[in-house]
């Protein structure tokens, strides 16, 4: 059964509307609503969720909360027992609990606001505001400085008859006193160096309010740490101190994928998004070329300078796994500037920076760093210039500051204010693996510039190999994924008929031994082009078109000295036979005849061609076991043994159908009819409002299809299609349902499965890639014996995998056929491979009973 985890059901939810409670949290209504003005009125919202919590007597801590809370069936999901839940909260025994701000969305305001109260209220003596690095300090210090001299607020809280009106503002090396507010980075309490922190507070927790900054540091995991809680985490539960009164304000309340679970509040980067406050993400669905490329990097920022550089500078941003790699990107990016731009690197180092929160001190990252930095004088260093890097960070956003790009590491301590990114860049996916991360580099490019009417969008240009990986995570971080799961019903058990496989054994079948060398090549490249046209489709802006040099290349020369090199050190006989001249031609002509520029060779084909020479080289005499799976004993595989699958809303929104019969009230377990049921009133309220109903609803109402009970003939509770031509198949299935008794469509893994070998198309691979096969359909015809299996690709995707797939398919359901026979069972396998142009065919052929022995035009394809 499948779990949803909505973000929104995590919040622990307050309950205490007493007269006492009540009269404290809207006293200050008016220095709330004059703090917290325009698009930044829902942080009134927050402060007073947060204050509620403070002066609560109904809540002495945190467990408390916890406790009152548990009685909602939305905890108990995610947590195996109460006890689990209070494990997560290792501040649970005293008054804390986390803010979930967007990144932009004016956290300083809130803790300012909060602390003054707490102030004003009496409620504390004195205020700790912590944070992860002297850069956001600095920030800190600036915002409060100003709001503490803002003569309306000050008006206001001398009105409401303040203990303190007006707040001190102080850096940890002063002495704090009653009415102060002391804002210190969090390295500086570690170290003492020059802090007064343990002068000023040790015994007075109990009248302190500690304000985490940024308070993901505060529970992630710390390497260089053998404890699992952190020297923050230590610092605030010391009993030296005794602090009793805590708030954790942070805009990506992260463990890893796990959501911090103390949240009393919550206005995440989905309503951010939707009230405009900050940048809407704009992230890549597809692109045509497959790696990434500082070509493609650099066409994106043009976009961006050509939307907004009337008004602004756009920066781009790089971000990477770790510090080592951040300094050689940083390189890279400098050499690339250098060459597109026509300038020197003096003039592109001023354009570029990079910003660690340190230099690594693992010897091999640290030679790393050393060996990608060029020093520009004598007295540079990577550590002065990172220095110098992050002052320059500080005023990016300046007319007059140089920098259009910053290459950064995901996981920064270092405090970035900065509004003009309009281009994020993950890397590596390891820099956007997790929810923390994603929703922390989100933030570095999600705050507006002030001279921007509109809502503009932030790209996030990721690598197409893992778009799914981001996609799929971004959306969780957003809005977190509803899904559903699909899979054997009982009520449905009519339509159980038996699945017949093979058990399959590796066994040694013969042994090839070379008695002489190979003589001939046979050589096919891949198509190359010095420069091309590609595209890349993203989320929100639709596609763009850019050129992209590709650099990988070889002079012809330099690859026929290469390759007659590489054959002489391998064979010197065999070089004797291969000279320059006829590896140029063997080069060219390969080249020519498939229509390739032959002026040059990518290194891709380099490769192959230096492939092509392998066999050449083998050595004769020698024995090379061949090993095949090797066809056993009959089995039955049992559908309703099968495992469940689940399919999540935004895949439904993007590819995806789900056909439910007509009808049917309650397909789904008790876990899942909510989501159903809220389907099911979209579906009436798109007949009701047709084109007027909201996009988001429809997204996913024109993706539910109802289908008469007397044509939904298989087990299971719905069916879900995957991509396009599976939808398209469905759609026709039930069409013809009176042609068929039953049908199944198995879970990609854990139910129907054979082996099958393929070689990768992959450079370099010259042996054989076993894996399973997982047919999709599997169709009973009516009043018969006969089961067609099916499997569904895109038109023309005879790739070499899926050669494979039906050579070996092919060759098992024969071998099934017989083994059938044998046992006298009356079951006969059919097996197809089809793609939407084949469908009209496959139906007619099951229609007129001419199916035996049809192929479809992609299994010709397959089969050459």
């Amino acid at each position: 059964m499948s779990v949803t985890f909505r973000i929104s059901d995590q919040i622990l939810k307050l309950d205490d509307v007493s007269d006492a409670t009540v009269a404290v949290v809207h006293k200050y209504d008016a220095f709330l609503n004059l703090l917290h003005t325009g698009n930044y009125a829902f942080l009134r919202d927050a402060a007073r969720e947060a204050l509620r919590f403070l002066v609560s007597a109904k809540y002495p801590d945190l467990e408390r909360l916890a406790r009152e809370n548990w009685s909602r069936p939305e905890l108990a999901k995610r947590h195996a027992s109460i006890d689990a839940l209070l494990g997560k909260m290792p501040l649970r025994d005293r008054k804390a609990a986390t803010l979930d701000i967007a990144t932009g969305g004016g956290k300083s305001f809130l803790m300012y606001g909060l602390a003054a109260i707490a102030l004003a209220e009496g409620l504390v003596d004195r205020v700790l505001v912590l944070c992860p690095s002297l850069t956001i300090e600095d920030g800190l210090l600036e915002k409060f400085n100003a709001l503490a001299g803002n003569q309306e607020l000050t008006a206001i809280m001398k009105e409401l008859g303040a203990v303190v009106a007006i707040p001190g503002i102080k850096r940890g090396n002063e002495t704090i006193q009653q009415g102060d507010i002391c804002i210190e980075n969090i390295h500086a309490v570690y170290t003492n160096a020059g802090s007064s922190i343990a002068d000023s507070f040790k015994g007075h927790g109990g009248r302190t309010l500690v304000l985490n900054d940024e308070a993901h540091h505060l529970f992630s995991p710390d390497d260089s740490d053998e404890s699992s809680m952190k020297k923050w985490l230590q610092f605030l539960v010391s009993p030296e101190y005794g602090f009793r009164y805590l708030i954790n304000v942070t805009g990506t309340p992260y463990t890893g994928n796990d959501y911090f679970p103390d949240v009393i509040h919550r206005f995440g980067l989905k309503q951010a998004i939707e009230s405009k406050v900050i940048k809407k993400p704009d992230y890549v669905l597809e692109e045509t070329h497959k790696k990434q490329s500082w070509d493609k990097i650099y066409a994106v920022h043009q976009e961006n300078v050509k939307e907004y550089g009337t008004k602004l500078r756009p920066i781009s941003i790089v971000i990477t796994k770790d510090i080592a790699e951040c300094v050689e990107q940083w390189q890279s990016l400098v050499a690339y500037l250098v060459k597109k731009e026509k300038i020197n690197s003096a003039e592109a180092e001023k354009k570029v920076i990079w910003v660690t929160s340190g230099i690594p001190s693992n010897k091999a990252a640290k030679a790393r760093v050393e060996a990608a930095y060029s020093p520009r004088d004598s007295k540079d260093s990577p550590d002065k210039r990172r220095k110098e890097n992050l002052t320059a960070l500080k005023k990016v956003d300046d007319p007059a500051s140089p920098v259009e790009w910053i290459v950064s590491v995901s996981m920064l301590t270092e405090g970035w204010d900065v509004k003009n990114v309009f281009q994020i860049v993950p890397h590596d996916s390891r820099a956007f693996n997790s929810k923390l991360l994603i929703a922390q580099v989100l933030g570095r490019g999600l705050r507006v510039p002030s001279c921007l009417e509109i809502q503009p969008l932030v790209k996030v240009t990721n690598h197409e190999a893992w778009t799914d990986e981001i996609a799929n995570l971004l959306k969780d971080v957003l809005e977190v994924e509803n899904t559903l799961s699909w899979g054997f019903d009982s009520r449905r058990e009519e339509y159980i008929f038996p699945l017949h496989n093979l058990s399959y054994e590796l066994v040694e079948q013969t042994v090839e031994t070379k008695k002489q060398k190979a003589m001939d090549i046979k050589l096919v490249l891949k198509p190359q082009s010095l420069k091309s046209t590609e595209y890349v489709t993203f989320s929100e802006s639709g596609t763009l078109a850019m050129e992209i040099t590709h650099e990988n290349t070889e002079e012809i020369e330099y690859a026929v000295c290469t390759l007659h090199d590489f054959i002489n050190e391998k064979d010197k006989k065999v070089g004797e036979k291969w000279p320059k001249n006829r590896i140029r031609k063997l080069i060219k002509d390969a080249l020519i005849v498939g229509g390739y520029d032959d002026t040059f060779l990518s290194r891709e084909n380099l490769s192959l061609v230096q492939q092509a020479f392998g066999p050449l080289f083998r050595d004769t005499d020698k024995e090379h076991p061949r090993m095949t799976n090797t066809a056993k004993s009959l089995f039955m595989v049992d559908y309703r043994d099968s495992m469940r699958q689940s399919f999540s809303e935004s895949r439904v929104k993007e590819s995806g159908a789900v056909y439910h019969v007509d009808g049917d009230v309650k397909p789904f377990g008790k876990d899942e009819t909510h989501l159903w049921d809220q389907y099911c009133k979209w579906v009436k309220m798109a007949e009701a409002f047709g084109n007027e109903t909201p996009e988001n609803i429809l997204e996913i109402t024109r993706r539910l299809h109802m289908v008469d009970a007397n044509r939904f003939k298989t087990p299971s509770n719905v069916l879900y299609a995957s991509h396009e031509p599976e939808r398209k198949f469905s759609d026709l299935l039930f069409e013809v349902s009176s042609l068929i008794e039953a049908f199944i469509k198995p879970p990609d893994r854990g139910c129907y499965s054979f082996p099958y070998s393929y070689k990768p198309a992959k450079t370099g691979k010259t042996h054989a890639v076993n894996e399973f096969f997982n047919p999709d359909y599997f169709i009973r015809l009516k009043d018969s014996h006969d089961v067609m299996v099916v499997e569904i690709k895109h038109d023309g995707d005879d790739s070499s995998r899926n050669k494979a797939k039906y050579r070996d398919g092919k060759a098992h359901f024969e071998r099934l056929n017989e083994a059938l026979v044998a046992a006298d069972e009356p079951w006969r396998y059919h097996f197809y491979f089809l793609s939407p142009e084949d469908y009209t065919g496959f139906f007619d052929r099951v229609r007129d009973g001419k199916f035996k022995g049809w192929s479809a035009g992609l299994m010709v394809e397959l089969g050459k």
